[in-house]
């Protein structure tokens, strides 16, 4: 029996020993950058003149020092679209609106800030066309938050609360919203969108959603005096004036138990936690992935990508299952379950898939476009004949760094789209542009990146992220509709989305000008 023991010990600090060493070589690969690894250099990682904060720009391969020691490599700042949401016209304008309750908006570096540790900096896969404002509080036993203000002017708006995983627990979407007596929900189809009288009340409190539900009611699936997490969500401001839609931030006020009612900065003070306005931790730890991508099965210089012609996009369903389908496929659940992670949206559902550039220099994902109404324009109208509130497409790195190098939306794709609704999108280093991948040659373009955005890690690893937010209940080929890995074809038809592989830019340039889009669709599996 001590022999066995013995033997036992003797495994087990082997063991730790080994892990321990692993870890280690892990810490050390992000500590400093390889210099021997062949990465692109861009001009610009920042919008206009800087980041709005005035933090340290990038070097030109996009390696950066946040705040707390920590080295990262940014993506590239794309060129500026018509349309586009965040520009050098409003960053620090934006930048500025925020309140004790509200920290202020997070978008992608470069343009609020450079600082991987800054609150401003959102790391979580950000929609470059939207804008996102966490906050964080805590409510004591039997109080309420009453939250008030003027519905924006935009195309979605939303509430989502969170647990500190980062799975959405609750959300409250801008229709939902009941207007104040005298008021009208200007999202409500029908009801015109520049309505002046616009005001809405709604609150929220502890616990799990009761039924018959309460109108005007957001849960924080939470026990009292617990941290919650909260985001508001701005999508596609009317002429990108400013991220709130040209209304003022949400006002907030707390109610207790006893009805003393605590407003501005006393309601602040009562509902604040360590985490408001703090930075998120990765939601994959920088060490994870650097083992990961370096296990013995795993092709390291082309994590998750194919080396085929035509590839769909695949259904989210969970961070659990990103990580396993990634590295250990025989472990994926073949039912898994629909909770999100990275913070996602609780009326978004998510496809994705992940490119390499050693396979190939230029790709082009396409699919249906789903209809969605028209707002950049401050459009009046507010159709009821849509299949969804928003679409986009987005690029984005690894797990851990989770940044955007580009998105496109809805209305900026919609001239790419042929006769039958098909859209045709080239996804590419910038000096990999096809010099008719433009929008007068028939097509939209958006940046491939410059990489995984690790420190040691590969420049030529790229993902895809397609967002279907707020679905119309009778749309029924969304990745809402997907509710099991495999089943994407069958449950979206034409609405799934292809990656086709065209390998390098003449390629491309050969389909001429304007692109010959017959032979794209025949590259498409039959």
């Amino acid at each position: 029996m001590k022999k066995f023991l013995k033997i036992v010990a003797a495994v087990l600090i082997t063991l730790i020993a080994l892990v321990a060493a692993a870890v280690l070589w892990a810490t050390s690969r992000l500590a400093k950058d390889d210099p021997s690894i062949n990465r692109p250099t861009y001009k610009q990682y920042e919008m206009g003149q800087g980041a709005a904060d005035g933090t340290p720009k990038p070097n030109d391969v996009g390696y950066v020092v946040d705040s707390a020691g920590r080295g990262r490599i940014v993506p590239p700042m794309p060129p500026e679209k018509p349309m586009d949401i965040h520009t050098q016209a409003n960053q620090k304008h934006n930048l500025s609106l925020r309140s004790c309750f509200w920290p202020g908006p997070r978008a992608r570096n470069g343009v609020f800030t450079n600082d991987a540790n800054s609150f401003s900096l959102e790391n979580q896969f950000p929609d470059t066309a939207t804008t996102y404002i966490p906050t964080a509080f805590k409510l004591p036993e039997g109080a309420k938050l009453v939250v008030q203000g003027e519905f924006p002017h935009m195309r979605h708006w939303n509430f989502n609360t969170y647990n500190p995983r980062g799975e959405p627990q609750d959300a409250l979407n801008d229709v939902e919203i009941t207007p104040d007596a005298g008021s009208v929900n200007p999202f409500v189809p029908g009801v015109p969108r520049d309505a002046k009288n616009r005001r809405y009340t709604f609150t929220i409190v502890n616990g799990k959603p009761v039924s018959p539900r309460p109108a005007n009611t957001l849960y924080t699936n939470a026990d009292a005096g617990a941290e919650v997490f909260m985001w508001m969500r701005n999508y596609v401001p009317d002429h990108s004036t400013d991220y709130l839609g040209s209304v003022a931030l949400p006002a907030v006020a707390m109610v207790k138990a006893d009805g003393q009612r605590l407003e501005g900065d006393a309601a602040c003070e009562a509902s604040s936690t360590a985490m408001r306005g703090k930075q998120l931790p990765s939601s994959v730890d920088g060490r994870a992935w650097v083992l990961l991508t370096h296990l013995p099965w795993v092709d390291t210089a082309n994590v998750g990508a194919k080396d085929v012609e035509a590839r769909p996009l695949q259904a989210f369903f969970n961070r659990k299952q990103v990580v396993t389908d990634l590295f250990f496929p025989m472990l994926t659940a073949k039912t898994p379950e629909q909770v999100g992670g990275w913070w996602s949206n609780k009326v978004t559902r998510y496809g994705y898939t992940y490119l390499s550039r050693n396979y190939g220099q230029v790709y082009v994902m396409t699919a249906k476009l789903p209809r969605t109404p028209k707002n950049w324009h401050g459009e009046k109208d507010n159709p009821s004949d849509y299949d969804m509130r928003y679409a986009s497409v987005c690029t984005g790195g690894s797990l851990t760094a989770a940044s955007t190098p580009d998105c496109i939306y809805d209305e900026q794709l919609a001239a790419s789209a042929d006769a039958s609704g098909r859209y045709a999108l080239v996804v590419s280093r910038q000096d990999d542009r096809p010099s008719n991948a433009t929008v007068a040659c028939g097509v939209a373009w958006i940046d491939m990146g410059n990489g995984d955005g690790m420190v040691s890690g590969s420049p030529q690893f790229a993902s895809l992220i397609n967002r279907h937010t707020q679905v119309h209940a009778d749309f029924k080929h969304s990745w809402f509709a997907v509710t099991q890995p495999g089943t994407e074809k069958q449950a979206m038809g034409e609405y799934l989305p292809y990656v086709l592989n065209l390998k390098a830019k003449d390629r491309f340039e050969a389909l001429g000008c304007p692109v010959d889009k017959s032979k794209l669709w025949a590259m498409l599996p039959k």
